[in-house]
């Protein structure tokens, strides 16, 4: 039934052009006992692979094809049973497709966006090949290995185990009235899934989840493995489930970026695709630098920042908030001069902020450094001269 349930966590999609000024490859690629369509846009450095969920091929990314693809090299691809790619006939594994798409189109290292069991899927490939994934994107993703509730299976008492054997009755169900797949404000977008849907039969065919071969340890154990930077994404609508494994993705991976967008259930990136792509955009273009730092440390973290500013006086890694929770962490984590860099940074990118400021004047201060402290917390009252924080810490540091 699990197995079942992970095909129908459904997302959508809705047919875009492509931006005249860009290519876009379709093709085939062999795999083990089948074939996988897939397509291929822009010409960036960095590339993202775009993984669908349980029940809707590469379409669903429509929205984000077109925009990641003017800076990065894009592919989607159908999963085996999914869309044009073949029917699965024997045993097979999705893990083993997604590293042979890697490889046929010669990507040695990508960015894994995934959606729903798509989300699982890139988990798992990212604990199989870590050297392959820079930075996790996942969408309404569930974590093989952790458990589901009943009202994950009924949908909160609106379906019966016997809705599962009527397939028709059962995606009418999920597309047109269910209240977790997409926000009520959104229904809209519940009949262009239908059509779609009706254009691709094969799709709700769940027998091949009967021949897919499962990863040999579940990633629920092995999520502390991932160290890389993250990107969990969850609609405020969707079905409590998936808040509970985003909960244990969170908690699993080091450094992990959790966000909710507003208005949206399960299908995000089709009912909010604005919200969602400068999130993950934002995200992006930070994921270099986070993968420096948790990799290679903070002198090489911020000898990035400062090449990167040589060429772009505007560019920030962050945001000032994201950045500002980055310098918490290491502060908390009691390793004080890393904290005091990242601060330092922040206040560069954003020399307006008094909250930049603030949050450099008690690394100081905890460092020891009451001069320091004293001249980033005045700093910090000269553009907000309301900072209470700052005021109260000013009087403890001069009373020292």
């Amino acid at each position: 039934m699990e197995e079942l349930y992970l095909c129908i966590l459904i997302l959508c999609c809705m047919t875009v052009t492509i931006n005249a000024t860009q290519t876009s490859n379709t093709g085939y690629l062999d795999v083990n006992g089948g074939k996988l369509y897939y397509e291929m846009a822009g010409s960036g450095e960095k590339s993202i692979i775009l993984i669908h969920d349980g029940l809707v091929h590469g379409e669903i990314w429509n929205q984000q094809y077109s925009v990641f693809s003017e800076k990065y090299r894009v592919v989607r691809y159908d999963r085996r049973g999914y869309g044009r790619s073949s029917q699965p006939e024997e045993p097979y594994s999705n893990i083993e497709d997604l590293h042979s798409v890697l490889t046929s189109l010669n990507i040695d290292n990508a960015i894994l966006i995934g959606m729903s069991a798509g989300g699982g899927l890139a988990i798992d490939y990212t604990i199989e090949h870590p050297e392959n994934v820079s930075a996790l994107v996942i969408v309404g993703a569930v974590v093989s290995g952790f458990g589901y509730s009943d009202h994950f299976f009924t949908r909160g008492g609106r379906l019966k185990l016997s809705d599962y054997a009527d397939t028709e009755k059962l995606m009418r169900y999920l597309i047109l009235e269910d209240p977790y797949e997409m926000c009520p404000k959104n229904s809209s977008v519940r009949e262009k899934l239908w059509t779609l849907m009706e254009s691709y039969p094969q799709n709700i065919d769940f027998s091949k989840n009967r021949l897919a071969v499962q990863p040999e340890r579940p990633a629920i154990d092995r999520l502390s493995e991932i160290r890389i930077p993250t990107l969990i994404v969850v609609g405020e609508y969707d079905i409590p489930d998936v808040f509970v494994h985003a909960g244990a993705i969170e908690s699993g991976v080091p450094f992990a970026q959790k966000v909710i967008i507003r208005n949206a259930g399960h299908l995000v990136p089709l009912e909010q695709p604005k919200q969602f792509n400068e999130h993950v955009l934002e995200f992006m273009n930070g994921a270099e630098f986070l993968h420096i730092l948790n990799t290679q440390g903070i002198s090489t973290a911020v000898e990035l920042f400062n090449s990167k500013r040589e060429l772009d006086p505007a560019w920030a890694p962050l945001s000032e908030v994201r950045m500002n929770t980055v310098g918490y962490r290491y502060l908390q984590a009691g390793k004080v001069q890393e904290a005091i860099e990242l601060f330092k940074i922040n206040v560069t990118a954003y020399p307006e902020s008094a909250n930049t400021y603030d949050s450099l004047g008690e690394a100081y201060m905890i460092n020891g450094d009451k001069e320091l402290a004293v001249q980033n917390y005045r700093k910090s009252l000269e553009i907000n001269p309301e900072n209470e924080n700052a005021i109260e810490k000013l009087k403890k540091l001069e009373e020292l």
